[in-house]
């Protein structure tokens, strides 16, 4: 095998080992939390409740998602106790948030439409993913564009290699 066909290999090879990493990591993070989803109506509720344990995380993150936004969307966080610990109006289409976990329990993400229009609507709730976890979702696409410039780089020097051997 030549050289440019050499190093195409290596550089998709590390194309590759990025696509990998990628879906490896959002599996990775998405893994401990909790999803829900529904066709919410006026005056009514989406909750979506996590059991979580303050000995292994102190930090907990939700995520909400409105498709077709329209304003009238508020969410609590309620702790195991039924107390509200966090509430927000939602402004904007994708809206995530943190929260503290003081006690182990079952915390509760609710959302209100009370909008007079059904929306539909993603959630989810769970322990902050730990530093590890979230290097893997930075890292990825760095190796992903590294080896994207290196299948540019290589397809550059084949192809000024052909114009000398041409020549």
């Amino acid at each position: 095998m030549r050289r440019p066909g050499i190093l195409f290999v290596i550089v998709g090879s590390i194309v590759g080992v990025g696509i990998i990493l990628s879906f490896y990591g959002n599996q990775v993070i998405f893994e401990d939390l909790i999803r829900g989803e529904g066709q919410v109506k006026f005056g009514e509720s989406l909750i979506i409740p996590v059991e979580l344990d303050n000995t292994k995380t102190q930090t907990g993150i939700y995520a909400i998602q409105i498709i077709n936004f329209k304003e009238g969307i508020t969410v609590k966080i309620l702790d195991p106790f039924d107390k509200e610990i966090e509430s927000q109006s939602i402004n904007k289409e994708v809206f995530e948030g943190r929260f503290n976990i003081t006690v182990s329990g079952i915390y509760k993400l609710v959302i209100k439409n009370t909008d007079e229009k059904e929306i539909k609507i993603f959630g989810v709730i769970g322990p902050e993913p730990d530093a590890d976890k979230k290097s893997l979702v930075y890292v990825s696409p760095w190796i992903l564009i590294i080896g994207l410039i290196g299948v540019v780089g290589v397809a550059i020097y084949a192809i000024k290699n052909r114009k000398k051997s041409f020549s």
